[in-house]
């Protein structure tokens, strides 16, 4: 009885699956690698060093980037490349400022205390 009862407990067992579209794999792909390149030039030594007189732990700008939505990573990756076009240490600093200025604006860090987040719930 025992067994009879393991047995159709393990043929009802069902499993569930949802279908995945192109589209779906490319834009996580796409998005994956655009957080990799992203978190690959704040690895860069000027950056780190910008972020570091800054006060900002490189730990905290990871998490900060993998938290990040689509939209958000997007604007980042384009500012990103922007700078690394002209390529200047200055370009670089100027850009993590104007980052951890929006950060602080959506209210994801408190680097700034003259700066107080959009959304106050």
């Amino acid at each position: 009885m025992a067994v009879m009862m393991v047995v159709i407990g393990l043929m009802s067992a069902s499993a569930q699956a949802a279908m995945v579209t192109t589209g779906d794999v490319i834009s996580t792909a796409s998005q994956q690698e655009t957080r990799a390149q992203v978190l690959a030039i704040l690895d860069q030594d000027e950056a780190r060093d910008a972020l570091l007189s800054l006060g900002v732990a490189p730990a905290d700008v990871e998490q900060r980037v993998q938290d990040m939505t689509t939209a958000e990573l997007q604007a980042f990756s384009k500012q990103v490349e922007e700078m690394q076009a002209g390529g200047s240490a200055v370009g670089v600093i100027i850009l993590i400022f104007v980052i951890l200025i929006v950060l602080d604006l959506l209210g994801t860090t408190n680097i700034f205390p003259v700066i107080k987040p959009i959304n106050t719930n």
